[in-house]
């Protein structure tokens, strides 16, 4: 099954780029390249409305990651 991220909306698309973005950052502190102050950081110099949204993706990645 294929999907075309093209095709999408851009709402979505943006969604997708956040969640991608939070699954580097769990692959980052597995990897201990970052630590999670770090990442914590960086996710509040986003958007207030992109922060909930990262902190939950993020937290479940490396929950993932690291079991």
């Amino acid at each position: 099954m294929s999907f075309n991220l093209c095709a999408l909306p851009r709402e979505q698309k943006y969604q997708i780029q956040l969640d991608y973005e939070a699954s580097f950052w769990a692959y980052q502190i597995k990897r201990n390249k970052k630590t999670r102050e770090q990442v914590y950081n960086t996710i509040h110099s986003r958007p207030v409305a992109d922060q909930t949204f990262l902190k939950q993706q993020f937290e479940q990645y490396l929950a993932l990651m690291l079991s």
